[in-house]
């Protein structure tokens, strides 16, 4: 039987165009002390950022732009500490305080992200590179459900995942066609919307003409969770030793979280994704889940048109790996592939996989990475593979590191392709 819960509106997970954040007055002094106002976008796009702690020994400021890490803040003769950066490129960045060593949001702004166990705030520059992503309130919106479904394969009597409608669907009775969008390591069902405004992208795309209506379906690609974390419906499982009755743990594929991908890493460099791949077990997987299970309950409780060339997946990362191991193992379900910042392996094996997609009648085989993507250089190999083989494919390079800089540009150019 179907259950849903529904989540939220478009309009309610987008965030507006900058405003300025809400004050954060002198803790005792009332209404007659400093007021602090952070993040202040200025019009030449420099950004300054404040924060009242007048008993700290020393803040730092970082953000997820390139040269974003540790910059000291100055202290004024009121307690208030502030550092003026940029000019910052239109786009929606993510920024934290470290005061006397220790993590901490600005709580002079409400706008926050959550990226699995991590929490940062958001900043908006807004501009035409931006544009895409970008709350408009006089578009119409779509509908984002939190929807439960039961996982046999996985050994879960119910998962969670999110899907998204396009604004004319609740009040509609046409069909649509579907795109599976699949997230990276470190992530959950929660993170596409998020970090990736993926319902922002759909609502601006569609009101532009851009793309044709579509469903998005953005699960879970931990094996061993249920929902993602933050929601109060925890503990969240930790990850069992595969055995009798108990699903696989999800595979690692060098997937670092939060502000650490960007670096690149401030580590050791990861496996490049896609390392091993042909190897891993797909019997009882989150990918075989995906395809047996997710897609039939999309297709008998939604208004899908349910066929290959109406039935697109994308992922990125560890979704890409997923992505593949979905696709290689299934020719025939999807009819557009996309695969960003994630690799395949130059042997007869995987190029006979392709082949198959291939003969298939797959319409779109989609490559895509940052250029400071850790791995760009395997995203540029499985593009050869794929050209190789005869797929027809696209490849798209865009500024930017291994995070959702670069995955939200690569999913709207994407999207703007399908079910054309």
């Amino acid at each position: 039987m179907e259950r849903r819960r529904f989540l939220l509106g478009s309009s309610i997970a987008g965030l507006p165009a900058w405003r300025p954040a809400f004050s954060q007055p002198a803790p005792g002094r009332g209404a007659q002390g400093p007021r602090i106002v952070s993040p202040e976008v200025h019009p030449d796009r420099k950004v300054t950022f404040r924060l009242l702690a007048p008993k700290a020994g020393s803040v730092v400021l970082n953000g997820s732009w390139a040269i974003g890490t540790d910059i000291p803040m100055s202290k004024d003769d009121q307690g208030v500490w502030s550092v003026t950066v940029g000019p910052l490129g239109e786009q929606l960045w993510w920024y934290w305080f470290v005061v006397d060593g220790l993590k901490m949001l600005d709580p002079a702004n409400a706008e926050y992200a959550r990226d699995g166990a991590q929490y940062f705030n958001w900043l908006m520059v807004s501009g035409p590179y931006s544009d895409t992503w970008e709350f408009k309130p006089d578009v119409p919106h779509g509908a984002v459900q939190a929807v439960w479904y039961p996982s046999p394969i996985l050994k879960q009597k119910e998962r969670r995942m999110y899907v998204y409608t396009p604004p004319d669907y609740l009040t509609g009775s046409r069909r649509y066609p579907v795109l599976y969008l699949l997230h990276g390591g470190g992530g959950d069902e929660d993170q596409w919307i998020n970090m990736g405004r993926a319902n922002i992208i759909m609502d601006n795309l569609i009101a532009a003409g851009k793309i044709r209506p579509m469903i998005v379906v953005m699960p879970n690609g931990n094996a061993n969770q249920i929902v993602a974390q933050g929601y109060g419906y925890g503990p969240i499982p930790r990850p069992l030793p595969a055995g009798p009755g108990r699903a696989p743990a999800p595979p690692k594929v060098g997937d670092q979280p939060g502000p650490a991908r960007e670096a690149g890493a401030r580590g050791q460099p990861p496996a490049a994704p896609g390392r091993g791949m042909m190897n891993m077990a797909y019997q009882g997987s989150y990918p075989e889940s995906l395809v047996k299970e997710v897609v039939p309950f999309i297709d008998k409780n939604f208004r899908t048109v349910a066929n290959k060339d109406n039935r697109a997946i994308a992922g990125l990362s560890m979704g890409g790996m997923h992505t593949l191991m979905a696709t290689l193992n299934n020719p025939g379900v999807f009819g557009w592939i996309a695969v960003w910042s994630a690799g395949g392996q130059d042997t007869p094996e995987f190029a006979s996989g392709l082949t198959k997609l291939k003969d298939s009648g797959v319409r779109l085989f989609y490559v895509g990475a940052g250029d400071t993507d850790f791995a760009l250089k395997g995203s540029q190999m499985l593009h050869e593979m794929a050209q190789k083989v005869g797929l027809k494919t696209s490849w798209r390079m865009v500024p930017g590191p291994h995070y959702y800089l670069i995955w939200r540009p690569l999913l709207a150019d994407y999207a703007s392709m399908l079910f054309r």
